[in-house]
């Protein structure tokens, strides 16, 4: 399920026409993980980075008619993690890794609310 995720994450992003970014000629350590997949998802104009949340949120089979509000939160295990609140109510949080494997969990209910 990984590798299917990965790749339909990847042509989610050839489809938004990301090109790649030239490398450097002289790179002496290896790069920081901003430079690769999470620096393209985070650059992304926000209707893309709804549509890449979105397929994260379908690939793992979860409920979500569509995204309603996406909000950055605090990175989580050197993850950036995303909350978002689908149409119908549902709520997600996703981190992508920068290998480009999404972990979607689910966000608990509050009370009264």
């Amino acid at each position: 399920m990984r590798n299917g995720l990965m790749l339909m994450l990847a042509a989610a992003l050839t489809g938004c026409g990301s090109q790649p970014e030239p490398q450097a000629a002289n790179t002496a350590s290896a790069a920081p993980k901003e430079t690769g997949y999470i620096a393209k998802i985070t650059a992304l104009p926000p209707r893309q980075l709804n549509g890449v949340l979105y397929r994260a949120i379908d690939d793992a089979k979860q409920p979500c008619q569509g995204v309603a509000a996406v909000t950055r939160q605090a990175d989580r295990k050197g993850k950036p993690v995303w909350a978002v609140r689908c149409i119908e109510g549902s709520a997600w949080l996703v981190a992508l890794g920068d290998d480009g494997v999404a972990e979607v969990t689910g966000i608990p209910a509050r009370a009264g609310g």
